[in-house]
């Protein structure tokens, strides 16, 4: 595992090579697993970084989490907007 400091505010992981297969599909590398606690059927949100030609995933569960939060700020915001 390699980590890459490349601006000085950001890491980067090299965990690994992955193989796209005939079907688009890769492979996510057993450690990388490990680290985001993915099982077996779990499900997982694709993000992809135009800006960067990069793809990422986040777990279903933690993309929830954060739609969430997100939701409850911005009722919080509507609510102090409300009171002006």
């Amino acid at each position: 595992m390699y980590n890459m400091d490349t601006t000085g505010k950001h890491n980067v992981e090299l965990v690994g090579r992955v193989t796209v297969g005939p079907k688009g599909q890769v492979v996510i590398p057993a450690d990388v697993r490990e680290k985001m606690g993915i099982s077996s059927g779990d499900k997982l949100v694709a993000l992809y970084l135009p800006s960067k030609r990069s793809v990422g995933f986040v777990s279903e569960t933690d993309m929830q989490t954060l739609i969430d939060k997100m939701g409850n700020s911005i009722t919080e915001l509507r609510s102090v907007l409300e009171e002006k």
